[in-house]
């Protein structure tokens, strides 16, 4: 006579309120940290005359940044939030698609570049470079999948320092940071151990490629439009505004986009714990509240002590000649805490497997900014660009709550079930 199976183990209790608390601040603080460190070699190249270098590892690194928009797309994040199966599938792609594409890249770039009088060998360490962080992005993701976010952060600004300290030794910028990066890469997978992301690789398929591009489409639907959010408004400035109108702009958008970085830094940890509760790594505890309250509580002061300290910043820090930039930076910091919630949102959806949900807010993000942008550039220049950023965000910050208050409903009538399934098979 058969017996029925016994039941599953329950998943056991994930972190509680204070440790992803804590977490979060380890993965904002490693953010702030890295853009320091990062910061202070720039400047120190530039003080060294190493300008070569500098304009080497710009060009590589914004071009190479489309390319792996383009064929990596979403795979980053749904190598940390899939399944097992499809963590697989985002490995094949990268070893036969994403890793050869940039170093075809590179290749194209570095050619490119040669005859207009950059250093060869400036471009093409600043393409291992961009190797490098390639698979970091893996590897990041393997030990953010693990909630180990102090080892993260160590190995991160451990890098970047060892780079600093090359530097002050005479090497070059673009083989510093090389150097350095692929030593990250070494020590990580040592700390892995077999979970390293270079270690699992098995038997890469082309049919596994193509399903992870399927299985990621929402995700780099999500891409794309971050992307398109985040460049949308300085490149129209830049059709209408002089370069001395868009060298501030840029200074001060670059501020803006580095702190949200930090917030996006602080939010993928309480996503990934909803990640890890969905495929029953353990049960995460916390509700969806957790995660907006998180970002506000980063967003709101770092933007009261911006906005007052905006002339100090822009004039005497960054020593902006456009009389407006304040202006600029103060309405950008209008927008942090918008922008903080609704990413916040769009992270816990990622962390459900609701994908879709994530790319549809983004796509109303985009297409709310491309009016506002519309409206508000040829008449104001670059006060108008802030300000469109600021508008789009709190009008798309009120619409995702309302359908965020909507799916609770729902979820608590007993429909959550009709979830994104598609997004989640591979």
């Amino acid at each position: 006579m058969a017996t029925e199976a016994p039941p599953a183990p329950p998943a056991p209790a994930g972190p509680g309120y204070r440790a992803l608390a804590r977490n979060s601040a380890v993965a904002a603080g490693a953010n702030i940290a890295n853009g320091l460190l990062s910061a202070a070699i720039l400047a120190l190249c530039a003080a060294f005359g190493q300008t070569g270098e500098i304009a080497a590892y710009t060009v590589v690194t914004s071009a190479l940044a489309f390319v792996l928009i383009a064929v990596g797309g979403g795979s980053a994040l749904l190598y940390l939030n899939g399944t097992e199966e499809q963590r697989t599938l985002v490995r094949s792609q990268w070893v036969l698609v994403v890793l050869p594409a940039l170093i075809l890249g590179a290749v194209a770039v570095a050619a490119f570049y040669d005859r207009r009088g950059y250093s060869l060998s400036a471009l093409a360490a600043a393409g291992v470079v961009v190797l490098g962080n390639g698979l970091a992005q893996l590897q990041i993701a393997d030990f953010t999948r693990r909630m180990r976010f102090v080892s993260s952060a160590l190995l991160m600004c451990g890098s970047k320092a060892a780079s600093l300290v090359m530097v002050l030794s005479g090497v070059p910028l673009t083989a510093a940071l090389g150097a350095a990066g692929l030593a990250q890469l070494v020590a990580g997978e040592i700390v892995l151990g077999r979970e390293g992301s270079l270690r699992q690789v098995r038997r890469p398929s082309v049919r596994q490629a193509v399903a992870a591009y399927r299985s990621g489409r929402n995700l780099f639907g999500f891409a794309v439009g971050d992307l398109y959010v985040a460049r949308f408004g300085t490149v129209v400035l830049s059709l209408l505004a002089p370069p001395a109108v868009m060298g501030s702009f840029g200074a001060v958008v670059t501020a803006y986009q580095a702190i949200g970085g930090v917030l996006q830094s602080a939010l993928q940890v309480p996503m990934i714990a909803r990640a890890r509760s969905r495929l029953g790594i353990e049960r995460a505890n916390h509700p969806a509240a957790f995660s907006v309250a998180v970002a506000l509580a980063c967003a709101l002061p770092m933007a009261a002590g911006v906005a007052a300290l905006s002339p100090f910043l822009t004039r005497t820090l960054l020593s902006l000649p456009h009389p407006q930039a304040p202006a600029w930076l103060a309405l950008f910091m209008l927008a942090l805490p918008f922008m903080a919630v609704t990413r916040a949102l769009m992270f816990n959806w990622i962390g459900d497997g609701h994908y879709r949900w994530a790319t549809n807010a983004v796509a109303v993000l985009a297409a709310v900014l491309t009016v506002t942008v519309a409206l508000g550039v040829p008449r104001f220049g670059a006060l108008g660009a802030a300000a469109a950023t600021a508008a789009a965000e709190a009008l798309t910050a009120a619409a995702i709550l309302v359908f965020a208050g909507r799916a609770a409903g729902l979820r608590r009538r007993g429909s959550h079930n009709s979830t994104d399934t598609d997004t989640m098979r591979p």
